[in-house]
Parts: C-alpha cells; structure tokens; sequence
C-alpha cells in the first residue's frame, strides 16, 4: 500500500480531532486534562523546526505529522469543551475591583438591547416591571458606554474596538437586570468574555448572539414568550436551555461546542450542516435521522415544536449532555 504524503497530515489531524471528543465522552479525559491541551502550542514550532531540518531528507514529512497531530489534539479539545480557558485567559480580571456607576432606565411597550462586551463577564437576570439596572466593575471604575430611550438600550465596552480579544484590554464586569413586562429584542456580542443569561419571566421577540472566543449560557426555560433565536459562535462554547414553547431559530458553531437542554414532551426538529469535521451527538433521544434532519416522532401534532438549523464547522452540538446546559 502506497500512502500519499499530501493526504498524511489531513488524516492525522482529522483522526484526532475526531477521537478526542469521543475519549472525552466515554470518561477516558477530564476536563482538567482538556484544559491543558492549549498548552501544547510550542509543539507547532519544533514541528515546524524539525521540517526545515529534515526537509531534504525522506523524513522531511514527520515536521509536518508533528505540527498536525497537535493542531489535532488542540482542536478536538476545542470541539468538546469549548475555548473556556483560552478565553479567560485572554483578558485579565486581576484588576476588576472599581465598582462604577450604576445605570437606571424605563422601557415603554418594546424594547430594543444591544450589549457588546470586549473582555469581561456578564450576567443577566430580569425582575418585574418595565425598569432596567446596570451595575458592576472595572478597573478604572468608569464603566461602560451607555445610551438609552424608552425602546432602546445600549451598552458597550469602552475598548470595544481594542485589542482585548488579543489579552491586553480592561476586564469589565457587568450584571444587568431586564424587565419583563416590554417584549425584548436581545442582541448580544462577546469578544473574549463570559455571558450568564437566566431570562425567566422575560417577554422575547428574538435573541441574537455573536461570539468570538468566549464561553455563554443560556437558560430560556421559564421565559413568557420567545419567536426566535440567531446564535453565532467563532471559538467558543454554549450552554442552551431551551423553552417549553413553540420557536424556531438557528444555532452555528465555528470552531464552538454547543450544549442544547430540551423540555420533556417536546417535539423538535433539528437540522444539521455537512462538515466532516462537524459531531452531533442527537442520537439515543427518541429523534429519527432523515438524511441531515433529526426529528421526534409526531412532531407536526405536538403541542410545543421547536424547529432549529444547528450547524458546525469543526464543532459540537450535543443535546441534553449529563453535564447539563448551566
């Protein structure tokens, strides 16, 4: 058997890329020990300096095994646990200890929330009324940049076009509490962050979340009302509770790991993208594969139908995982 050299280093990569989430899921790696994978970038240099050495030899291609064999080993930590680490570890919060002003507003029937943070950790709860609160710390004490009306609510980082995503911006921690009697549009962006969002109670038209190396969960499952959902991740991971209603909506994971907790009795419908190195972990809970698309049996007459376009590019989805969605 010939192997071709060209296709050697796709195979490894692919292979471990592969099985490093399955070994995570039969118990045979931690989530300590998946933590530490991003440790193993040096090795991509002595590959790429063990190439240039042996370039003009036959063993010029063990280089090359090298430095896809640990770009394979990074990215399949990736595809089972997110860049949890990697992302907090890429702005510090040593410094997070001024707490800023805080921030007060009134919604009238509808409202617009846009947030953007670069570098930091987020929490959003809700409370009864048409009143929001802002509040939180960091470094310097100044807080976000904050505009609002009685539709609209915009907060954002003060670095947002920085360099935080790169460890050298101010870590910012907020804690925003929403309304629930106004129908909400909620659109988040996180570069670098944490978001932790419990929206029970809350009244949603759509949420909308855009993600680059970051880590969020989401917990819709005591929500009023939702129509639908538009999540982004680029290098990250997710933790979904869905509702006990009916909604539509599509999920895409770059490089991301996604967590996808359903209500009993629920019927879904989840269709998934083409990646090879894409996983979703959809079978063994009572859905019926046709072609790209898992669906509970009866779907069309269930009482609760939640229709979702889940797709990965190099990442997970896994639903109802035993580690939860929180």
């Amino acid at each position: 058997m010939h192997v071709r050299r060209g296709f050697l280093g796709w195979g490894v990569f692919l292979i471990l890329a592969g099985a490093i989430p399955l070994a995570v899921r039969a118990g045979y790696i931690t989530d300590d020990q998946l933590g530490r994978f991003w440790d193993l970038w040096p090795l991509i240099l002595i590959g790429i300096g063990v190439g240039l050495i042996l370039s003009r030899t036959r063993f010029g291609f063990v280089g090359g095994l090298i430095v896809a064999a640990t770009i394979g080993i990074m990215v399949g930590g990736l595809l089972s646990a997110g860049v949890n680490g990697f992302s907090a570890g890429s702005c510090s919060s040593d410094a997070t200890t001024a707490a800023f002003p805080a921030g007060d507003g009134t919604f009238a029937s509808t409202g617009d929330v846009q947030l953007h943070l670069d570098c930091g950790d987020l929490t959003i709860g809700t409370a009864h009324g048409s009143a929001w609160h802002l509040e939180g710390a960091d470094t310097k004490g100044v807080g976000p940049i904050v505009g609002s009306s009685a539709s609209s609510l915009d907060i954002r980082s003060r670095n947002v076009n920085g360099s935080s995503f790169l460890g050298f911006g101010d870590h910012g921690l907020w804690r925003l509490t929403l309304p629930t009697s106004p129908q909400l549009r909620l659109d988040l962006h996180l570069d670098a962050g944490r978001a932790t969002a419990g929206l029970g109670g809350a009244t949603l038209d759509e949420i909308g979340l855009q993600m680059n190396a970051g880590s969020a969960t989401m917990d819709l499952g005591s929500v009023a009302a939702i129509k639908t959902i538009d999540l982004h991740l680029n290098a990250g991971s997710l933790g979904l509770t869905l509702p006990n209603l009916s909604m539509t909506g599509s999920i895409q994971a770059n490089a991301g790991a996604v967590r996808l907790c359903a209500p009993a009795g629920a019927g879904l419908r989840l269709t998934t993208g083409e990646s090879i190195i894409a996983s979703y972990d959809y079978a063994g809970h009572g859905l019926v594969q046709d072609g790209n698309t898992w669906t509970t049996p009866g779907f069309d007459s269930a009482t609760v139908r939640i229709a979702l376009d889940t797709s990965a590019n190099a990442g997970s989805f896994s639903l109802d995982p035993e580690e939860g969605c929180g």
